[in-house]
């Protein structure tokens, strides 16, 4: 994910909440159906799937795919790019549903975990659903470990890029209504051996990229939904 080069890889993740938002329900099973196979048409490499939606999905027979996973099922993913570097995505528990965040036994076992992984992959990034509140609470606590990235989702403002825990982590959120695209752009992979700071314009850049009628609808997606 080098984008000094013209070649650079590329990844796309699936955050959580896609089917529906957090205090929302599934619609009818025909819609969740066409929205899982549009889903898997985009070519994700890696996705988060929340904890409510795999329930609430369940019974509906909606397809589930191979890069869709909960934390439960699969919490680490590692993919490997061009040039042989990892990346490594962390999914963090959904919380539960009267949690206004995450305990300190759960911190701690994130750390642990963050701690493990990090040596084994060049890039960690943690796919998290807990919302802006929740997140923004998590980061500020600054926690002895964190990863690279926390691509967020569920309730609250999206964020471009905000730096958190003294540098050490790029918080990255969508907006929550949908129509819109996280892009983040690595210039340079984190140095392990020694102390990393993220900076904009100097190993990172990110934008969001809208949704709008600038951009031609696919008949093969829209297909699905006939």
């Amino acid at each position: 994910m080098d984008v000094q080069q013209n070649d650079a890889p590329r990844l796309l993740v699936s955050g959580g909440w896609e089917f529906f938002r957090p205090n929302g329900n599934p619609g009818l099973t025909r819609t969740m159906v066409a929205l899982s196979k549009a889903f898997n048409e985009m070519h994700y490499d890696v996705g988060l799937l929340t904890a409510r939606e795999a329930e609430k999905l369940a019974g509906d027979d909606v397809p589930r795919w191979p890069w869709q996973k909960t934390a439960e099922e699969e919490p680490f993913t590692v993919r490997e790019v061009a040039g042989g570097r990892k990346v490594g995505f962390l999914r963090y528990p959904s919380l539960p549903a009267d949690a206004d965040g995450p305990s300190k036994a759960l911190i701690a076992k994130l750390s642990k975990e963050i701690k493990a992984y990090r040596g084994k992959v060049d890039l960690l990034i943690g796919l998290c659903d807990w919302g802006w509140v929740a997140e923004s609470d998590y980061l500020k606590s600054n926690p002895a470990q964190v990863p690279d990235m926390l691509l967020g989702s569920g309730g609250g403002s999206g964020i471009n890029g905000r730096i958190q825990a003294d540098g050490r982590c790029l918080w990255v959120r969508p907006y929550d209504k949908g129509r819109s695209l996280a892009q983040v752009n690595v210039l340079q992979w984190p140095k392990r051996e020694n102390s990393f700071a993220w900076e904009e314009a100097k190993n990172y850049t990110s934008a969001s990229i809208g949704m709008n009628d600038t951009i031609v609808d696919n008949p093969e997606i829209d297909a699905f939904f006939q």
